[in-house]
């Protein structure tokens, strides 16, 4: 399983597009934006932890399945249990990247003293988007998933603040990721709220895996 998630990470990172929607553009956007405050990096941060999340995994999953990859992975000692773990630990640690990138930038501009602690949240609480990208690479294939893994994510920034300014749905994970980073960032304690909607996130997610992932 180890030897799989690692191939699978580095076929991530040598995705060009990967590499530019989920670290290029949120720290182009940061340097855009950081006059507005340490809540921009923050906001960055949910930008990267959402996007890698949300395609790291799921877009590979949907590539596999339309070329045949995943057929023939079956008939390798690789088992199913060792393949979904494989996938959720590469969704995890492709969006490391993009995270750590937003971080150091905000903090080389800010001097923020906390931003181990907000790269750890991030990267823990870009869990439920992992688990959505898994999800939606096994329901659609092809290209059909990334332009639906795409919408969901566009959908996720705007409604949950990231983008945009305003907070449409207090209860979309965006939002929740979002205000612990920004509690981190201030040096704030973090709050149980946010926490528990990303765990019910997290288990609203896995449990739809768990329904389809033997279907993929």
């Amino acid at each position: 399983m180890i030897a799989y998630a690692k191939f699978e990470v580095l076929r991530t990172l040598h995705n060009v597009r990967y590499l530019v929607f989920v670290v290029v553009m949120p720290v182009v956007f940061e340097v855009i934006w950081m006059k507005q405050g340490p809540g921009v990096t923050a906001a960055m941060a949910v930008y990267a932890a959402t996007g890698a999340g949300l395609l790291g995994s799921g877009n590979t999953i949907a590539e596999d399945r339309a070329t045949g990859w995943l057929r023939q992975l079956r008939v390798t000692p690789l088992s199913d249990r060792a393949w979904l773990l494989g996938k959720i630990v590469q969704g995890l640690l492709t969006v490391i990247p993009g995270v750590l990138a937003v971080v150091l930038v905000g903090t080389f501009a800010m001097n923020f003293e906390r931003w181990p602690l907000l790269v750890a949240v991030a990267v823990v609480g870009s869990l439920p988007f992992v688990l959505i990208g898994v999800f939606a690479g096994t329901l659609f294939r092809g290209k059909t998933a990334v332009l639906a893994l795409s919408v969901l994510f566009f959908a996720l920034m705007f409604v949950g603040g990231v983008i945009g300014g305003e907070t449409i749905w207090s209860y979309a994970p965006t939002y929740s990721l979002m205000s612990l980073g920004q509690h981190v960032l201030a040096s704030q304690p973090i709050e149980a709220g946010p926490l528990l909607n990303l765990g019910a996130w997290t288990v609203l997610a896995a449990a739809a895996v768990l329904l389809r992932w033997r279907r993929a």
